[in-house]
């Protein structure tokens, strides 16, 4: 039994450890924000998880001789044993998920703050000095409107009329579509009623 303790805690012991390797690695090199708060801490969860397999790990080693065992170490031997495997599938399982789900979530935060650093500035849309029917435009196009005929519709304008303000507000704010334009930041001052 002492040695299937031993077994165990020591593969325990392995698997919590590397898991801190990679977690720490992924909170210095990942992107910052949750996902580096997150494997940070994951790691120091790990970390202490492997101390107390090394605290218990040395303890099951320093006993002495196993035929002199009292009743003690009789009825404790087995929640040992358990603890340890425990222990083992808890560490297999947090590597399983680092291994399927952690990597995937290091991409998506990379891909988010790549996405949020291309968002146009709300510098953009104040530098533009929209006219008062072109913010109207751009307010039914950041409201999700963004067919011309649909725009023409809601302002009571002539189709060519919506498309034209469109491309004035497109030209003025160095923006390409009317998707870049939904993910203008809206200013205050800027939108009507």
């Amino acid at each position: 039994m002492r040695a299937y303790i031993i077994v165990m805690e020591g593969a325990a012991t392995l698997l919590l450890l590397g898991l801190v390797a990679w977690l720490g690695r992924a909170s210095r090199r990942g992107p910052r924000g949750a996902f580096r708060l997150a494997s940070g801490g994951a790691a120091a969860t790990c970390a202490l998880l492997a101390i107390t397999s090394v605290q218990h790990l040395v303890h099951v080693g320093m006993q002495g001789d196993p035929s002199s065992a009292g009743w003690g170490d009789l009825i404790l031997g087995p929640v040992s044993a358990v603890r340890a495997t425990i222990t083992v599938l808890v560490a297999a399982l947090a590597v399983t998920l680092w291994l399927r789900c952690w990597i995937d979530l290091a991409r998506a935060q990379a891909m988010v703050h790549t996405l949020t650093d291309a968002l146009p500035s709300e510098s953009r849309a104040r530098q533009a000095d929209l006219s008062i029917r072109e913010l109207e435009v751009l307010d039914l196009i950041q409201r999700g409107v963004l067919s011309t005929d649909d725009i023409a519709e809601r302002l009571c304008i002539a189709p060519a009329t919506a498309a034209t303000h469109v491309q004035n507000i497109l030209r003025k704010t160095a923006l390409h579509s009317r998707r870049d334009l939904m993910l203008l930041p809206p200013v205050e001052g800027l939108t009507t009623a």
